[in-house]
């Protein structure tokens, strides 16, 4: 067993403060049966997955996860499905970068040019990047899509490309830099706000809950990366950048994100709609990290499922 260089009740203790300060309940959704089989039947059908190629199958109950907790205030359910995919074929193209990094290297140029791609989940990938980003969401909101999900594209291949790079104490920038291209941020952020949302109403708070995305992920990882011994994470780098331990890290990107968090909050203050579908989103993003204990493991940090109204986050 690992030796964690942080103890478990230190770890849940700020886990908890972290919820507090942004008022965020720790609740546990259950996946939804019908909910699930409706992707199932719809990936049939429009030939994301088929007899003899279900690469994406095995992926989908993490895509619903998503969609019923960080989106479960969106009422369209086309919305949703759509989510659910687009969360697969995310995850689908990390763990395919691993076994074959050409097909996901010659994405992007197979995409522009109109081209098959060499598997059918990346086919599915491109049919929703091309064909339904564009049919749901207004042309501006969709092109932003888009770019964000390329960027994860990016994101691996300049991983791979960099491998043992040494990266240099004055750019400090950049390891935030690849987590946001790597994260899909822009995507999800964007579609937290239902589509007949005008742009001007939320797109200055989307930098902010940017980092609350990347930043809330990794605070909410932190335990089983403990338990796994990993290094080669945000947190940890952070604290090799800046020369202090992992706990005091892992307090600094608590701190950026209730700060973020509430930059969002007032930012989004004047319009009811914006700021009620942020706040579902963002209470909902941390029920998708909970709904995957079997990944993050976090009710064995036996959270409290009340969040305390002295830290609560204003606005």
């Amino acid at each position: 067993m690992q030796t964690m260089s942080v103890p478990k009740e230190e770890i849940a203790s700020a886990m908890q403060s972290f919820l507090s300060r942004c008022s965020i309940v720790y609740r546990k959704v259950p996946i939804d049966p019908s909910f699930l089989e409706l992707c199932y039947s719809e990936a049939k059908k429009r030939g994301y997955i088929a007899e003899g190629s279900e690469e994406l199958k095995p992926l989908i109950p993490q895509g619903v996860a998503m969609a019923i907790t960080a989106y479960a205030h969106l009422e369209d359910t086309s919305i949703r499905v759509w989510m659910t995919f687009i969360t697969a074929a995310a995850i689908y193209c990390d763990d395919k970068f691993l076994k074959d990094p050409t097909s996901i290297g010659v994405f992007c140029e197979r995409l522009l040019r109109g081209q098959p791609q060499e598997d059918r989940a990346l086919d599915a990938l491109a049919d929703l990047l091309s064909v339904e980003t564009p049919r749901i969401y207004p042309r501006i909101t969709a092109n932003l899509m888009v770019l964000s999900m390329l960027n994860l594209i990016n994101a691996v291949l300049l991983d791979h490309q960099t491998l043992g790079m040494k990266v240099s104490a004055v750019a400090d920038n950049y390891p935030m830099f690849t987590r946001i291209m790597s994260g899909v941020s822009e995507l999800y952020g964007l579609a937290a706000f239902p589509p007949e949302v005008p742009v001007e109403a939320f797109i200055q708070a989307l930098p902010s809950i940017m980092v609350f995305i990347v930043n809330a992920n990794d605070i909410l990882s932190f335990y089983k990366e403990e338990l796994n011994g990993e290094t080669v994470n945000y947190i940890s780098l952070l604290a090799k950048s800046r020369g202090c331990e992992k706990r005091c890290a892992l307090q600094i990107v608590i701190d950026e994100t209730v700060e973020a968090h509430s930059k969002a909050l007032r930012i989004l203050d004047s319009d009811k709609a914006a700021l009620d579908a942020y706040r579902s989103f963002a209470s909902g993003y941390v029920e998708f990290h909970v709904a995957l204990d079997n990944r993050y493991r976090l009710d064995e940090l036996m959270l409290s499922c009340h969040a305390s109204v002295n830290e609560t986050v204003d606005g």
